[in-house]
């Protein structure tokens, strides 16, 4: 007796919990969107448009969206998936876009594919992430059928894609849900009919097919973005990407970044890392006129928060910032310049160069380890490469050669980057899906 009446004052105690976690469930489960995503259409057609204009359409969206950067595997057909993407709970293996009615989506139908890239969930289930979808949902109605319809026109492939290794939690049941109920919170575009036209053009091609948020947004701790709105910088891939809003964006003339995006050189500089292949397979085939609207989105940002800098508790000693300069003046100084003035059209001033005045030195000790080239464009065809200097240099001449290039034309405030930096940041990460 006394046994069954601690029972039932546990269960007493313990229910209120129970209906205050169940409650707090169906609150997240309805933010994320309620059952209307796990909703995927079993009906519909899959007709498939011949329209030359539609077709062309759909390769452009798919160009700019840079679906094959994301969905082909080095040295694999075009749109077949298999690329790998290293993420913090796993790897995640993008899928087959061919027509191929096995391995692909050449069994989809319309309303499947819309729904997918709306929603991210399809006939397999609810997708990493990794996959842009709440930039994708922003997409008209007329963009999606473009891109059906383009996709539809490709070679089928008959290639699976690996499965995903995924690594606890992310690895249980459900454990993609319960992040959409955490993070994903589906938000339309406000129709700021008070804005340019060009102005909204611009808004549309970075916060969707452009998806400028997945390399240039800041993330949590659960990998979500903190707000698909603000690009205020992040470090993935091996790379840093800058923050993109009107105060970054000052060093630009008017015009030069459209001109920048479409593969061509601001004072010498060129996209490098993983930049270089966005605009390479990308950016490079953006309309001037929609470049143009980019820049004129981006230039209206304001600054994202940006995360606090302690002040250097540590200086580089003079001995080590002269070692630097001696460095600079034997292995840079003929290509940048004395004053790192650069050449125009050839190589790129340092002052003021992203490289130098981030917070994460990552790119400078790449760019100096391994050196760079931009992609071959229409507006840079035959682009300088900068030479690698791995074999040339030890971490310490590396560390005091960023030093004295950052004390010159970068951040002065910011701690020296140290040797052990240059060894553990120096790597070769894989690149997306390498």
């Amino acid at each position: 007796m006394k046994l069954r009446r601690r029972y039932l004052f546990a269960g007493l105690l313990l229910l209120p919990l129970g209906l205050a976690l169940v409650s707090w469930a169906g609150v997240l489960f309805m933010a994320q969107g309620g059952m209307t995503p796990l909703r995927v259409p079993n009906t519909g057609t899959r007709q498939l448009s011949s329209d030359p204009q539609v077709l062309e359409r759909g390769h452009y969206l798919a160009r700019i969206g840079n679906c094959a950067g994301c969905h082909t595997r080095q040295g694999g057909p075009p749109y077949a998936g298999g690329r790998g993407f290293g993420t913090a709970y796993g790897r995640i293996y993008s899928s087959n876009l061919t027509p191929d009615p096995s391995h692909g989506i050449g069994s989809w139908t319309r309303e499947e594919f819309h729904h997918a890239m709306r929603h991210g969930v399809s006939r397999s289930g609810v997708q990493s992430p990794v996959f842009p979808y709440a930039n994708f949902a922003h997409l008209a109605a007329a963009d999606l059928d473009a891109l059906f319809d383009y996709l539809g026109s490709v070679p089928a492939v008959a290639e699976a894609a690996p499965a995903d290794v995924l690594e606890f939690p992310a690895d249980l049941p459900g454990a993609m849900l319960f992040w959409r109920m955490l993070n994903y919170r589906p938000v339309a575009l406000a129709e700021a009919a008070e804005r340019s036209v060009d102005w909204r053009r611009g808004r549309d091609l970075v916060n969707g097919i452009g998806h400028c948020a997945i390399c240039h947004g800041s993330r949590g701790s659960l990998a979500a973005l903190s707000d698909a709105a603000q690009l205020g910088s992040s470090t993935i891939s091996g790379w840093y990407a800058p923050p993109l809003d009107q105060l970054s964006l000052q060093r630009y003339a008017q015009g030069q970044l459209a001109h920048y995006l479409r593969g061509g050189l601001v004072d010498g500089r060129g996209g490098y890392g993983g930049m270089a292949d966005v605009i390479a397979h990308s950016l490079q085939h953006l309309q001037a006129t929609d470049a143009d609207a980019v820049e004129t989105y981006l230039r209206s940002l304001p600054p994202a928060p940006r995360a606090a800098t302690r002040p250097a508790t540590l200086k580089a000693s003079d001995q080590h910032i002269a070692l630097g300069t001696r460095l600079y003046t034997e292995h840079c100084a003929d290509c940048h310049g004395r004053e790192g003035e650069g050449e125009a059209g050839k190589y790129p001033a340092l002052k003021d160069s992203p490289a130098l005045t981030g917070p994460d030195p990552i790119n400078a000790i790449k760019l100096v380890l391994f050196g760079a080239v931009p992609p071959s464009t229409p507006l840079n065809p035959r682009p300088y490469s900068m030479p690698p200097h791995a074999q040339q240099l030890s971490a310490d001449e590396v560390a005091a050669l960023i030093n004295a290039m950052r004390q010159r034309w970068g951040q002065r405030d910011l701690a020296p980057v140290t040797a052990d930096e240059v060894r553990s940041k120096g790597g070769i990460a894989p690149r997306w899906g390498a």
